[in-house]
């Protein structure tokens, strides 16, 4: 029997981690499946023994004060490698702890498949040399990702993006309603307590400036699987206004319009072909130092896939209740700039597709556990 360990970090990594593990198991059912993940990867079939959010750290600032328990976790990963029998080690992005781990492995003779490439061609370029000598195939999902591995020598395969599969395509760009029909609008205040702490009462008190503008607007807030829905308090003028919702990624289908904090949902959204206000916002620390580290114009996926700004972004300061209203009207007040922003983001569609890419990598896990070295 293969036995696979998977690492992720944060909730987009479970939710592509699990599409790859229901692969893998669908090739082989008696595969075992170990993980560090969520609710996604445990419905998918894998073993969860790390609980995905008791570490979804956000920024610099909170990886260093969340340092005892990365080093205890770490501790753990590496005796499931040296006492389970791994024959395959599957981390999914989260570069910091999994590039360490993949080290470890491949030490062992364990073969490494790491999932989603880090964003080191964004920042963070001093881990080539790490990858290179931890990673036996960097599995990517961003079309120019793999041209940027080839280039270094590092073997690469482009599984296109799983997105597409969980995000059905409107068929053509969303329309604004017409009359007085009904204003969708969802909010995506993030994963991690932190964006949520930080972005939260922006996001909200734009909804009161967006709800008290347009009466027809309604709001549904897509809640994260580590959140409970006590956790959120929603102001009693605005409790009719705004429900809350367990599957945020579905609610895309008949949204007018979304509001997200910057990561995978932004490119949901735009694969949705739902026109997207972008926001970021962390520790004065942690945006400090990315400024100096980061390569990139955009931070937002739709506008760092398009080579420019097609949906709006407010990083940092520019996250406040009046901005976030504003990049919201400019959108809705105009029926071709909204018809022409969901145009383009679906556009990302072609881009990010290729044929059977999922199958063809979950068979290259595989061949990877059966090319184990004997007697590692």
């Amino acid at each position: 029997m293969r036995t696979i360990l998977v690492t992720c970090g944060e909730t987009s990594g479970d939710e592509h981690a699990s599409l790859l593990v229901r692969k893998i198991l669908s090739i082989d059912p008696d595969c075992r499946v170990i993980a560090m993940g969520g609710e996604k990867l445990r419905e998918a079939g894998a073993e969860v023994v790390f609980p995905l959010e008791q570490f979804a750290f956000m920024g610099f600032a909170e990886i260093i004060s969340g340092i005892p328990r990365i080093i205890s976790l770490e501790r753990k990963l590496k005796k499931i490698l040296g006492e389970e029998g791994v024959d395959l080690y599957i981390p999914v992005d989260y570069p910091g702890m999994n590039l360490r781990i993949a080290g470890y492995a491949k030490a062992r003779g364990v073969p490494v498949l790491y999932y989603i490439s880090p964003q080191v061609w964004a920042w963070g370029g001093w881990r080539i040399r790490r990858i290179r000598k931890s990673v036996d195939l960097m599995a990517v999902i961003l079309p120019f990702e793999e041209k940027f591995y080839r280039d270094r020598d590092i073997p690469v395969y482009c599984a296109g993006h799983p997105m597409l599969d969980e995000i059905p395509s409107p068929g053509g760009p969303k329309r604004l309603p017409e009359n007085d029909g009904e204003i969708r609008i969802v909010l995506y205040p993030g994963s991690r307590r932190q964006e949520m702490e930080r972005v939260f009462p922006a996001i909200l008190g734009a909804v009161r400036i967006i709800a008290s503008k347009i009466p027809e607007a309604r709001f549904v807030l897509g809640l994260a699987p580590i959140f409970e829905e006590s956790e959120i308090d929603i102001p009693p003028e605005l409790s009719g206004r705004i429900t809350i919702s367990r599957d945020g990624a579905a609610e895309l289908e008949n949204a007018t319009l979304a509001i997200a904090t910057s990561g995978t949902v932004t490119l949901q959204s735009a694969l949705s072909g739902t026109p997207v206000v972008v926001v970021y916002r962390t520790s004065g620390f942690t945006y400090t130092l990315g400024k100096m580290l980061v390569r990139i114009p955009h931070i937002a996926m739709p506008n760092v896939l398009a080579g420019k700004e097609i949906v709006p972004e407010l990083i940092q300061h520019e996250v406040t209740p009046e901005r976030i209203a504003e990049k919201v009207f400019s959108l809705l007040k105009d029926f071709r700039t909204y018809s022409d922003t969901s145009r383009e983001q679906l556009a990302l569609r072609d881009l990010l597709y290729k044929e059977n890419g999922l199958e063809i990598l979950a068979q290259k896990a595989l061949d990877l556990c059966s090319d184990r070295r004997p007697g590692t």
